[in-house]
């Protein structure tokens, strides 16, 4: 494969100028961003970023988001992706019409996307032009495809990547953007299982992140927020079958603290 001009990226791509150097290798050394997810690669998978990552063309605001770049072979950097267990996005569809949940995650993803087997989950967007790498919170692929995918479509890819966005374009303050950025939706997913009972509590509702701290290559983190759900444990639905026209309430509003990793 031919090696790509950085210069035909199109300017509202840029945030860095492509032959400046310099500027390049300062974002690298002083970027949270860079530094966590090259330290994820090299410490979980032994993939040096550097050796991969031609130009830096743009940087999103979080790094649930992350960067695009151009690489220097994308052929290779497939390659290695591959060869580090990541699982290939597959576009399939059920019954050769129905989209499955790999071509719904897929349409977001410019070129071929690769996912890290864990949680969270570095996701890999990988085409000639540019490539985009970021984490992601929810895992979607543990081998299969799993029912946390559209917590993860609702969350997001809708919420944080796609209606934050656009309601900081209209003109909304910075720090209300900043504040809808830390509202999480939640949906029924896998990951709602009580921390004492082990019981699988499927709940709606809202998450409000009051801080979250990540290890150096994000595998450990701690998460304080503030949990506005309802939830509807094995009694509360037992009770909601037997009591005809009554309404019993399960709504919550409660202060978690979350470490993972550990």
């Amino acid at each position: 494969m031919p090696d790509l001009d950085p210069t035909e990226i199109t300017e509202p791509m840029r945030t860095f100028h492509a032959a400046d150097v310099a500027e390049q290798a300062a974002w690298k050394l002083h970027s949270p961003m860079w530094r966590m997810i090259s330290a994820r690669f090299y410490n979980l998978h032994s993939i040096d970023l550097r050796k991969h990552v031609k130009w830096i063309v743009k940087v999103n605001p979080t790094i649930s988001a992350g960067f695009d770049f151009v690489a220097v072979d994308a052929e290779q950097w497939a390659d290695a992706l591959l060869h580090a267990g990541f699982q290939p996005d597959s576009r399939e569809r059920t019954l050769g019409i129905l989209p499955s949940v790999g071509s719904i995650a897929a349409l977001a993803t410019h070129g071929q996307g690769f996912r890290e087997s864990t949680e969270p989950s570095l996701h890999c967007a990988v085409a000639k032009d540019y490539c985009n790498v970021h984490l992601d919170n929810i895992a979607i692929r543990l081998g299969n495809y799993n029912a946390n995918a559209p917590e993860h479509v609702v969350d997001e890819l809708l919420w944080q990547d796609k209606i934050v966005p656009a309601l900081g374009r209209i003109g909304l303050p910075t720090p209300l953007v900043d504040i809808l950025r830390r509202a999480h939706p939640v949906i029924p997913n896998l990951r709602q299982v009580t921390a004492v009972t082990k019981e699988w509590q499927p709940r709606v509702g809202v998450e409000l992140d009051i801080a979250r701290v990540r290890s150096q290559d994000a595998s450990k983190q701690v998460r304080v927020y503030v949990d506005f759900s309802h939830a509807c444990s094995n009694s509360t639905c037992k009770l909601l079958n037997n009591m005809q026209g009554k309404t019993y309430n399960d709504d919550r509003v409660m202060f978690m603290i979350e470490v993972t990793g550990l």
